[in-house]
C-alpha cells in the first residue's frame, strides 16, 4: 500500500472509529439558552488537587489510575495551576429537560450527564475519566458515550484519541468508539468553552 493510501486509510480509520457524527441538536436544544442558564464559575470546581481529595475519600474511587495519571502530568511539566475545570450536572444547575431531549435524539438512558466549564487559559490535559458505577452499569446494557459542542468559539479544542475537534458547529453530536477513550481539552479564547457530556446505556 501506499503512503498516499495509508494516509486516508488512516483518516477513515479515525474519522470512523474514533468518534462519529451522528446527529444535530438543531431546532431541539437551544445551547446559548442553557449556557445564559448557567451561573457562571458555580459547578463542581476541578483541579489536580481536588480530584485527589475525592478520590481517597471515595472507597470505590480508582486511587491507583488518579495517581498515575498526575505523575504524567508532572513528567511533562504542566502547571497545575492552570489546570482547572468546572462540572455542571442536570436538576442542580441547569434544566434536566436537556438531559431529557438529547437522551431522545441518541436513543440512550442517561447515566452521567454533565456540562464541562473551561475557561481561557486553562486546560485539561490527556486522561480518562473514571466512573465509580461502571461495574453495575454494564451490568445493564452497552455503555456509551456521547460528546455535543455547545458554543462555536475561536481557541475551543477538543482531543479524543487521535482526532482533534476545532470549529465544529454549535449542536453537533458525536458518539465516541469507546466510552473510556483518552481525551483532553484546551481554551485558547476569549470566552469559556462548554461541552455536553453523555454516558448512558444504549437502547
Amino acid at each position: 500500500m501506499l503512503n498516499g493510501e495509508m494516509n486516508l486509510w488512516n483518516g477513515f480509520i479515525r474519522k470512523y472509529f474514533v468518534a462519529k457524527r451522528i446527529a444535530t441538536t438543531d431546532n431541539i436544544i437551544n445551547w446559548q439558552s442553557v449556557i445564559d442558564s448557567i451561573k457562571p464559575k458555580t459547578g463542581d470546581f476541578n483541579t489536580p488537587a481536588t480530584v485527589i481529595e475525592r478520590a481517597n475519600v471515595d472507597p470505590n474511587a480508582e486511587t491507583s489510575y488518579y495517581d498515575g495519571i498526575m505523575q504524567t502530568w508532572k513528567e511533562a511539566n504542566y502547571d497545575f495551576k492552570n489546570i482547572q475545570w468546572y462540572d455542571y450536572y442536570p436538576n442542580e444547575h441547569f434544566d434536566i429537560d436537556v438531559q431529557t431531549k438529547f437522551a431522545g435524539i441518541v436513543n440512550a438512558e442517561p447515566r452521567r450527564v454533565f456540562i464541562s466549564e473551561l475557561w481561557p487559559g486553562h486546560s485539561v490535559p490527556y486522561h480518562w475519566d473514571v466512573e465509580d458505577f461502571e461495574e453495575q452499569w454494564l451490568k445493564e446494557g452497552e455503555l456509551v458515550r456521547y460528546v455535543c459542542f455547545m458554543r462555536h468559539s475561536f481557541g475551543h479544542a477538543f482531543i479524543l484519541e487521535d482526532d482533534c475537534f476545532y470549529n465544529v458547529k454549535e449542536g453537533e453530536i458525536y458518539k465516541w468508539n469507546n466510552y473510556k477513550s483518552f481525551h483532553a481539552g484546551t481554551n485558547a479564547g476569549e470566552f469559556p468553552y462548554y461541552l455536553f457530556h453523555f454516558l448512558g446505556i444504549q437502547r
